[in-house]
């Protein structure tokens, strides 16, 4: 992709992430979106087939950081507490902002009208997540660093402690967010208790 395709492309983004954000998913446009871009009609649907591909992508872009830091932990951190530490920070970042609170009451409220997006949305952002958590813990796993019997169960596990009910009471509207204190608690905990309960001091012992 040419530096000037992906500058449109990026703009395009911003642009449309600000009008869902604004205006949820039915409430947006395409004309709004290119408007607010700017680019044509054109170079919009020559970016995008359409609205839900967009919304797709607009959710990628959301879990680009917490990629990134997957893919840096898996072949640069030898460390595990190091490495999922910074997962962990890298998802509550993402899971408790205000923008993916609100893109996340976005999806469920449009759920029933539109059911096709749910499936679009959950392959552009948790799917690849959950894949490279997997692939990371698996090879922890042969590396016989952590007892793990199932990396996808354990990879769901983890990121579910990192939820639960802190990130319900903020999408109701009951709390704004974690405080800075609450995110290294949470995360210390559940970094704690995952390697605890995967073997993780037996094998420094064995070594």
């Amino acid at each position: 992709m040419s530096t000037v395709r992906f500058a449109k492309r990026e703009s395009i983004l911003l642009a449309a992430k600000r009008i869902f954000l604004l205006h949820g998913y039915a409430g947006a446009s395409m004309e709004a979106i290119a408007e607010a871009a700017p680019v044509a009609k054109a170079t919009l649907y020559s970016h995008f087939e359409g609205k839900q591909d967009l919304f797709a992508a607009v959710i990628s872009l959301q879990c680009e950081a917490l990629l990134n830091t997957l893919a840096w932990a898996h072949t640069e951190v030898r460390d595990p507490v190091a490495a999922l530490t910074a997962i962990a920070r890298a998802f509550v970042d993402l899971i408790y902002s205000e923008d993916a609170l609100t893109l996340y009451r976005v999806i469920i409220g449009e759920q029933l009208h539109f059911p096709e997006l749910g499936g679009r949305v959950y392959r552009s952002g948790p799917e690849p997540v959950l894949r490279r958590l997997s692939a990371y813990l698996e090879d922890l796993s042969v590396q016989k660093v952590l007892a793990i019997p199932d990396v996808g169960v354990s990879a769901r596990l983890f990121l579910g402690m990192l939820k639960g009910d802190e990130h319900f009471r903020c999408l109701l509207g009951q709390k704004e967010g974690l405080s800075e204190a609450e995110k290294i608690s949470l995360v210390g905990a559940a970094v704690d208790l995952f390697l605890r309960g995967h073997g993780y001091a037996e094998s420094l012992c064995a070594r």
